[in-house]
């Protein structure tokens, strides 16, 4: 196809594959919930940046409202929009030591996948994982067992590390980590 442009160019095989994955991956490191975002995500010392998105159910969750108020937890709507420190420890697969998932929502528990198919987030998280990918080739550890302080260190030094401002909602964290944990926990009656 770029030849018939007359681009100048030889192809050659990739040393990789790439797999797009639109879902969910839930064999990770460390889960990260809707509740863990209204808290203000990872802590300070491990961020890599900060990103903001509201828990978009447009169109509602079919039986949501009737599920909540069952279990006396009562209506769940306006949750406050988060604003969270990001890290890479929800991609990398838990079972496999050298896979990591980037998606709209790997490794996001609860309403936390409501907000996460946003391709800012995805961009600054697979930064954050290649750069992981690199220092566990480098230092031949395997990637599930880096962290965020090693990708944080190599950002601070390279004048990268951007700047981190997490909103904590303490009262609507507490709340919403209720209402997912009661979900999770009675999702068998369902």
């Amino acid at each position: 196809w770029f030849k018939s442009f007359d681009a100048n160019i030889s192809v050659h095989p990739a040393s990789e594959l790439y797999i797009r994955h639109a879902g969910n991956v839930m064999d990770v490191v460390d889960l990260l919930s809707g509740a863990e975002m209204l808290k203000g995500g990872v802590p300070s010392h491990e961020a890599l940046g900060t990103f903001g998105y509201h828990f978009d159910v447009r169109g509602g969750i079919e039986g949501l409202e009737d599920r909540t108020i069952s279990l006396g937890l009562g209506v769940v709507d306006h949750l406050q929009p988060p604003l969270f420190n990001i890290g890479i420890r929800h991609t990398l697969v838990r079972s496999l030591s050298n896979l990591a998932v980037i998606s709209p929502a790997s490794g996001f528990d609860g309403f936390a996948s409501s907000a996460g198919r946003i391709v800012e987030f995805n961009v600054a998280v697979g930064q954050g994982v290649g750069i992981a990918m690199a220092l566990a080739t480098l230092g031949d550890r395997p990637l599930n067992q880096m962290t965020n302080q090693d990708v944080r260190s190599v950002l601070a030094a390279t004048g990268k590390l951007t700047r981190s401002y997490p909103i904590t909602y303490a009262q609507a964290s507490a709340q919403l980590l209720a209402l997912e944990t009661t979900l999770t926990d009675n999702v068998a009656i369902a």
